[in-house]
């Protein structure tokens, strides 16, 4: 899943300036129908949060908005507001190749706290911690709200929607207002003075090379100097990595992603784990707030280094199709349909579908020979998705392990993945991409709302102090319980 998210960053790098490409209205109609198509026949959960003819109505109403000619980001919003209704956070629509923004970029690196943007970093004489009230006239509050719908999400989970709001704001302005050169601010600073700044829009590229140094991502906390080396070490590194608090017999193992080859990834854990043991430690932290999935046998041999007994991670698994919908529009796929859908459900038939009712990783889920007895803590947050969600899960269903941080980003009862398709839209040229396979994850709690990510044990939420000191809450309140303070 994780070369999804590579895919989509490489997209949006490379975008500049231009105009956009305007459909007349049998044109949108088309690429609407192809859209509808690929659901209505792929989808393996498209009606799990809304009714087979509440959807109807709102295709059918959507498609009588096609009178006239339209942009390609109104038809973009278009579909957005269909899979908004569909909630699936692995349904994923691209803009096309027209929406072009990374000369124009909004230059300020803000963090979410509760419903309010604060500043995240140092910039333009604006303190870290003050409060936008409001950009180039429109109220923060408001601009929250229109920028919600262009983050897909499993069921009605809002953290992630934050998060990546967050990372994306200067894409997802542009997407919802248009390209602006400059940008005038309303804030609050911390002390309570209100002031007023007109700033000119940047280049994606120095965004992004400030982005590294947020506040939020803590250096400061761990006496960093460099916040570009502490985001290379902590935030962007994809390998499995192990530091010390030595006094407190804790080890602190960051896990930013499931995305690499399995034996790779299990021979890094197998180094780890050992050196714990070695070191004698007798607290772990696995810190999942980064990981947004990857392969789930990573996490599977992630959860057997800290598990007693035999576990389970997925129920079962559901396909609404055993063939691809719409073939004349894919760009790409990951595997081999025969193989992985025919082959593996076609003897399983149900009404509507095809299930399988076991999981085929089962067999894995073992304890490792190494693997640790100590207490075990899990630092998880909004940007926690996919495979780094069923990880986390797999904490909750263990009471011996405790969970810090906010819920998931990834479904507590399922999410969708694995199969995944990619779509051009013949005349937009907006991408889709759709996963195929639908897992039903194994729960031993219930009483979680439907529609939930996976809830922490102690829900920790960053406070606007502890943004501007740059403390990391969450593995400090763990750290404090470890000492016993």
């Amino acid at each position: 899943m994780q070369k999804i998210q590579y895919f989509v960053l490489f997209y949006i790098i490379s975008c500049t300036l231009s105009a956009q490409r305007k459909l007349d209205s049998l044109g949108a109609k088309e690429d609407f129908k192809i859209f509808e198509n690929i659901l209505k026949k792929g989808h393996p959960s498209l009606y799990e949060y809304v009714a087979n003819d509440s959807l109807d109505y709102v295709f059918e109403n959507t498609k009588k908005s096609f009178t006239k000619e339209l942009l390609d980001i109104a038809l973009y919003k278009k579909m957005l507001h269909i899979t908004d209704h569909i909630k699936d956070g692995h349904l994923q629509l691209f803009v096309p190749n027209t929406i072009k923004t990374d000369q124009y970029y909004f230059p300020l690196i803000l963090k979410l706290i509760h419903t309010d943007f604060y500043t995240d970093t140092e910039d333009f004489g604006i303190p870290v911690g003050s409060k936008i009230n409001s950009i180039n006239g429109e109220k923060a509050s408001i601009i929250l709200e229109k920028l919600k719908k262009y983050v897909p999400v499993d069921g009605y989970s809002i953290t992630k929607k934050y998060r990546e709001i967050e990372l994306k704001l200067g894409l997802y302005l542009a997407y919802e207002y248009g390209i602006k050169k400059k940008y005038h601010i309303e804030y609050t600073e911390p002390d309570g003075v209100k002031k007023d700044l007109t700033l000119s829009a940047e280049s994606f590229t120095k965004v992004r090379r400030r982005n590294t140094k947020r506040n939020s991502y803590f250096a400061k906390y761990h006496t960093k100097e460099s916040g570009f080396d502490f985001f290379n070490t902590f935030i962007s590194n994809k390998t499995p990595h192990v530091y010390y608090k030595e006094k407190l017999k804790t080890a602190i193992l960051i896990v930013n992603s499931f995305n690499s080859d399995t034996r790779i990834f299990e021979s890094h854990l197998t180094k780890i784990f050992k050196e714990i043991k070695q070191k004698k430690i007798k607290h772990l932290v696995i810190d999942v707030r980064h990981n947004d999935g990857g392969f789930r046998s990573n996490a599977v041999h992630l959860y057997s280094f800290i598990s007693n007994n035999l576990f389970k991670q997925v129920s079962s698994k559901y396909v609404a199709s055993l063939s691809i919908p719409e073939k004349k529009y894919v760009t790409r796929t990951f595997f081999n349909e025969k193989q992985f859908l025919k082959d593996k459900y076609n003897n399983h038939p149900i009404y509507d579908g095809w299930k399988l009712p076991f999981d085929d990783m089962e067999a894995i889920m073992v304890p490792d020979k190494d693997r640790f007895t100590g207490n075990v803590y899990v630092l998880a947050g909004g940007a926690t998705f996919s495979t780094g969600s069923t990880f986390v899960l797999n904490a909750k269903n263990n009471p011996n392990i405790t969970i810090v941080g906010e819920e998931t980003g990834g479904g507590y009862y399922f999410f969708n993945g694995d199969f995944p398709v990619y779509y051009e839209f013949p005349n937009s040229k907006i991408i889709m991409s759709m996963y195929m396979e639908r897992f039903n994850n194994y729960v031993k709690d219930r009483t979680i709302p439907k529609g939930s990510g996976v809830p922490p044990d102690k829900h920790i939420i960053l406070s606007v102090q502890d943004l501007i000191s740059g403390k990391d809450s969450e593995l400090d309140y763990i750290l404090r319980l470890i000492s016993g303070k």
